[in-house]
């Protein structure tokens, strides 16, 4: 079964819910979303991946709707071309150890593509379908 994972941003949980991705938005597949949410604030904020909070679900229906904890979206934001090499690496290092694997390259183009999102100071969001 594929999975797409889409980032989106909007103004509030109610947009996010009620419009879905806008033309603020990046598509992706077939990867454990919701552990790599957890291991990318894990990673981003340095916490131990037991202490992360993770993201919250907003809707109560499918497709899930998931909204970025504020600190993550703005380490995302805030992170340059070393931070994102770095926590790309360490993200692929994580999945290989719970047995999936991840491709380099895709690990860092959807870091990036979500760091860019970050940066519009809009609310970031993820749907998983």
């Amino acid at each position: 079964m594929s999975t797409i994972i889409t980032f989106f941003t909007a103004a509030n949980d109610d947009a996010a819910d009620d419009h879905g991705p806008g033309r603020d938005a990046v598509a992706f597949g077939n990867f454990d979303i919701f552990a790599s949410l957890e291991e990318w604030e894990s990673l981003l904020l340095r916490r131990d991946l037991d202490d992360v909070d993770g993201p919250e679900q907003i809707n109560d229906d499918e497709p899930l709707i998931f909204s970025f904890l504020p600190a993550v979206t703005k380490a995302l934001a805030a992170a340059d071309r070393r931070t994102l090499d770095t926590v790309s690496r360490e993200w692929v290092a994580a999945r290989a150890g719970d047995g999936e694997e991840l491709d380099p390259e895709l690990a860092r183009e959807i870091l990036d593509a979500v760091a860019g999102l970050a940066r519009s100071r809009r609310r970031l969001y993820c749907r998983v379908a």
